[in-house]
């Protein structure tokens, strides 16, 4: 014998449940959608960055503490907590240009490929309320909108804890030839850090626009690993006319992280006195001693290198040098046989470095190396 039992749901239990469904799809809708955008803007400056030559290191999307990190066609792709914000980070090409006009239209062209996808999203945004007259694409069309207006029009913002120019200012400031304008924005954090307070950037190598020519493409040989020409052309840079002492002692800074960064220990004699002589110039600066510290205990000086590294793990130091000390401390340690405190110090590396955009890849190399052998 079958039985059937036919349960009849009440009206407004069923009405309970559509209006639960309707609010689930309005909060993802109101919190998933803002951070697609925000993806989809950054992916347009990937995209455009590949496009035009550039090397697209870093695709951060939104703020906060990071959930999920991978490697994305050669970068790092980071995701956050919190769907505001974003940064896409490339260097430039290390061919194809000798003069800042030859890298005019690349980098305009990077910089507007976050809005281009955008206007993607809202012309598809526009397409979907024609044809489904559902009202919530117009929030869609809102956040679109806004997220163009707010990318093109000139202006500074704060992201991560910097000062960075919008994409239009970006474009601005390359059309009009601005470059000491330019440029410094991406370094004016590091050099007032060597300067040992918080008062305005001076002007970026005097404007000279040949010295800025030489230390971008510098810069840009050493991120392409190209150690020798990186080297030649921070050589020409020190005795520039148009370099201060506290420009000389960042630039000094840069080459002696060819050792840190990048691993290349056969730099490390030249280290050991582009380090000295950046101390010579800023002594006072906890950047250049963090880097001094480290180059010491690359070199085995094991007591020496943790005595100018101590001070810097200390909590209200700037993150980046907290974790270069910490690492570094936990490598000495090793070394000496202070195992139980390498842990420790290999764990506040790790927790601060939690909140740190992009880890540089000496510290990846050296967080392995230290896994390996600590466990």
């Amino acid at each position: 014998m079958e039985i059937t039992l036919a349960v009849k749901i009440p009206g407004d239990v069923a009405a309970i449940e559509q209006t639960f469904l309707i609010f689930v799809v309005l909060f993802l809708s109101l919190n998933v959608w803002p951070y697609f955008s925000i993806f989809f803007h950054e992916l347009g400056h990937f995209v455009c960055a590949k496009l035009v030559g550039m090397s697209p290191r870093l695709m951060r999307i939104g703020s906060g503490s990071s959930i999920f990190r991978k490697r994305f066609f050669g970068a790092q792709l980071e995701l956050c907590i919190m769907p505001f914000g974003g940064l896409t980070y490339a260097y430039h090409p290390d061919t194809g240009w000798s003069k800042f006009e030859d890298l005019k239209l690349k980098l305009i062209t990077c910089y507007i490929g976050g809005c281009l996808a955008n206007s993607v999203l809202l012309v598809c945004s526009i397409t979907m309320l024609v044809y489904t007259e559902f009202p919530f694409f117009i929030y869609f069309i809102c956040i679109e909108v806004m997220m163009i207006i707010i990318s093109i029009v000139p202006n500074d913002g704060s992201l991560y804890g910097m000062k960075f120019p919008s994409d239009g200012k970006c474009i601005l400031l390359i059309l009009t030839n601005n470059y000491q304008r330019f440029f410094s924005a991406y370094h004016q954090k590091d050099i007032v850090k060597i300067t040992g307070d918080r008062a305005e950037l001076q002007i970026f190598f005097k404007n000279d626009i040949r010295t800025i020519e030489l230390f971008v493409k510098a810069e840009t040989e050493l991120a392409h690993r190209h150690f020798d020409k990186a080297i030649a052309l921070f050589n020409q840079l020190l005795i520039a006319e148009n370099a201060s002492d506290v420009e000389k002692a960042y630039t000094l800074d840069l080459l002696a992280s060819i050792v840190i960064i990048y691993g290349q220990k056969q730099y490390l004699d030249r280290a050991d006195r582009w380090s000295q002589e950046a101390l010579k110039l800023a002594g006072h600066s906890k950047t250049l001693q963090g880097t001094r510290g480290a180059v010491l205990i690359e070199m085995g000086q094991y007591e020496e290198g943790k005595q100018m590294l101590l001070p810097l793990t200390k909590p209200g130091n700037d993150p980046i040098d907290i974790i270069l000390g910490s690492y570094y401390l936990t490598k000495a340690d090793h070394r000496l046989g202070n195992n139980e405190q390498a842990r420790t110090w290999l764990r506040q590396a790790e927790m601060v470095g939690k909140n740190v955009p992009v880890l540089p890849e000496m510290f990846a190399s050296i967080k392995q190396e230290l896994r390996e052998s600590l466990n």
